[in-house]
């Protein structure tokens, strides 16, 4: 058998003896490594899982040459065929494919950094994404020089020693300013004018109902305009700490509780934004919305009067004409409280008996009269400033027959908006004009 194996292609003798050494340390205990050898194990197996990586990955580009493994057995590729007889997935194996291919033909510095372990399977990954960005659809006349890509390549293995995948992207993303100054400015203009062309072309919004009261909304945008959505929604769930958030207690956290207070369990940040996305909507001023259909932009909730009195029962938000989906009472009569949202209150015979206007609404000079006195949503204990509340009806429930005067207006951030019209909570006007939120037992 040594004999045989002595005999074969390097790289089998070279698995056979992997296997061997494998197979001698599978039954032994990490545990029983002295502290240093344990460190040097650590590193020293990294970095043979990387050399090692770089060797099945220069089978993996073999294996599609004329006449390799994968024509021979008829996959379209070594990637279909392996993911066929490994089971690991195609995912995996393609990308594994694609960095062979790029580092045997294209970025062969960074190939043999990875065959050496000067760099990891992901620095690898970075650097020939960064390489690749700079040769992709250039202007004519104006490529990137074959003198310039060599000088880019080089440094960023060699800065592979220095800095992790995240860090050398970063770099990356300037590399031109270190290798070739003189032409960066201009060649990065083209590229943010490329990729802007590109995501306004990939732009796209759809909606998915569930079935189950939820809609799947599924968005592809420019990156700047993620990066403003996701400030204006941070306004709405950047953490607050105080001492009630250090004892664990369930506290305001930008217009929603840190945890649910139902069952005290902390809510992740999906979630939290998920309802800020709500309230954003919620907040968005009618006034400045397109003109559809010969009249401004509108959603109307139907509901009849016993209904909206009792908080039982359901209403119906329409909008634009088109009846869009079912909501409870108490949901009807939080969101009347909304300039925009029209109440349509109909009679025992389904006939409008009252349209609420925009009048009847809090008006801009009232919200900002009365944040000269309440600078903070009036729920006991919150801090959330009251340019990012709602105009509640306080006094009076707008299903109450309660009016839009100054003394009626209630700020209440979205969170204790929610609570306030929650049938599972009381309130309480406290003498200071707080409000308090108790659970119904």
């Amino acid at each position: 058998m040594a004999e045989h194996v002595e005999q074969a292609h390097p790289i089998t003798r070279a698995c056979t003896w992997i296997d061997e050494a494998l197979s001698l340390a599978s039954t032994v205990d990490p545990g029983g490594l002295s502290g240093q050898a344990h460190r040097d194990a650590l590193l020293h197996l990294t970095s043979l899982g990387d050399r090692l990586e770089s060797l099945r990955m220069r089978v993996i580009h073999a294996a599609g040459r004329p006449g390799g493994v994968a024509e021979d057995d008829g996959a379209r590729s070594p990637a279909s065929w392996l993911a066929a007889r490994t089971r690991s997935g195609f995912g995996p194996a393609r990308a594994a494919e694609k960095l062979a291919e790029a580092v045997a033909n294209r970025w062969r510095l960074v190939g043999a950094g990875l065959e050496a372990g000067r760099v990891n399977v992901p620095q690898a990954r970075v650097i020939v994404k960064v390489l690749d960005a700079l040769v992709v659809d250039p202007v004519p006349g104006e490529e990137v020089s074959p003198e310039v890509l060599a000088l880019a390549e080089a440094h960023l293995v060699e800065q592979a020693g220095v800095f992790d995948p995240g860090q050398l992207e970063r770099l990356g993303a300037k590399i031109l300013e270190v290798v070739a100054p003189e032409t960066a400015d201009e060649h990065e203009r083209r590229v943010l004018e490329r990729a802007e062309r590109r995501a306004q072309a990939a732009t796209r919004l759809t909606f998915r109902r569930r079935g189950d009261g939820a809609t799947d909304v599924v968005a592809r945008v420019p990156d700047h305009v993620a990066a403003r959505l996701k400030t204006y929604l941070e306004a709405w769930t950047s953490p607050r700490q105080d001492a009630s958030a250090e004892a664990g207690a369930a506290t305001p956290f930008g217009g929603f509780a840190q945890r649910d207070p139902a069952t005290g369990v902390r809510l992740p940040q999906e979630r939290l934004r998920g309802q800020a996305f709500c309230a954003f909507l919620e907040a968005a001023d009618p006034t400045r919305m397109p003109v559809h259909g010969g009249g401004a932009t509108r959603v109307v909730v139907t509901i009849g009067l016993a209904e909206l009195r009792s908080e039982l029962g359901l209403g119906t938000i329409i909008s634009n004409g088109e009846s869009v989906t079912s909501i409870t009472a108490a949901e009807a009569r939080r969101l009347a409280c909304q300039a925009g949202i029209i109440p349509a209150v109909l009679g025992s015979d389904s006939v409008p008996m009252d349209l609420g206007r925009s009048s009847r609404f809090f008006t801009p000079g009232q919200r900002l009269a009365k944040s000269l006195t309440h600078l903070v949503c009036a729920a006991e204990g919150c801090s959330v400033p009251s340019t990012w509340c709602d105009g509640h009806h306080g006094r009076d429930p707008w299903g109450a027959g309660g009016g839009s005067d100054l003394a009626d207006l209630t700020f209440l951030c979205p969170w204790h908006h929610q609570r306030a019209h929650d049938n599972g909570y009381t309130t309480k006007t406290l003498p200071n004009g707080d409000v308090r939120f108790t659970r119904r037992t």
